[in-house]
């Protein structure tokens, strides 16, 4: 009490604060209790954000320390691929074997020889192809100038030289001569250019051979 009897407020105010070592203490736990869950909160969010550092599907890298494995990585190396090559296989046709026929005939009336202004003579070969004798033979000439008239051979329009009979694969040599009716003068042969037709007949077949052509 002070001098004059009243109370000490200052004595008043403590007797009122019987708690206050208790307070202090719990507000020193409150803040270790939030420095603590600062740190827990903390250390959540870094794992966090190392998981998300990683995503779904995404490929990472490790470092040898991390995998235990070598990180020498296997050169790629281009694959080439080669052309295909098309290979273009060719049959060779096949020639049809000729059909053999009975008779045929091959003529080669040789190269004339001149025997005077009109005359010429010549050698004809003359072969049966077939395999069947050919009967009744005959080489038969004839002959025209440029101007279509019909030169008489030795004295006929058709100079006729029968050999017989020939068999299959024979040949015969037949000299033949050929003496030109050229008119007087020998206006139809003179200066012109004769054409010698030849044709072979027999009783099985008749075939006539490409003209030869004569210059007077």
């Amino acid at each position: 009490m002070t001098e004059d009897g009243s109370k000490d407020p200052e004595k008043e105010q403590e007797k009122f604060r019987p708690g206050l070592p208790e307070k202090k203490t719990l507000i020193i736990a409150g803040i270790a209790i939030a420095l603590f869950l600062i740190g827990v909160i903390a250390v959540f969010v870094i794992i966090q954000a190392g998981q998300g550092a990683v995503k779904p599907g995404a490929q990472q890298d490790f470092t040898p320390a991390e995998t235990g494995v070598s990180s020498v990585r296997t050169p790629h190396v281009p694959r080439t691929v080669l052309p295909t090559v098309t290979r273009t296989i060719r049959e060779t046709p096949t020639i049809p074997a000729t059909e053999a026929v009975p008779v045929d005939f091959i003529l080669q009336p040789g190269v004339p020889v001149s025997c005077g202004l009109t005359c010429r003579q010549m050698d004809a070969t003359l072969t049966n192809s077939g395999y069947m004798t050919a009967h009744t033979v005959c080489i038969a000439v004839s002959m025209h100038n440029s101007r279509n008239e019909i030169i008489n051979l030795n004295g006929e329009s058709t100079l006729n030289r029968c050999v017989g009979d020939i068999a299959g694969g024979q040949t015969i040599t037949e000299p033949i001569t050929i003496n030109a009716d050229c008119g007087a003068f020998a206006t139809r042969c003179i200066g012109e250019t004769l054409t010698l037709q030849t044709q072979v007949t027999s009783d099985e077949k008749t075939v006539r051979f490409p003209d030869q052509i004569i210059s007077v």
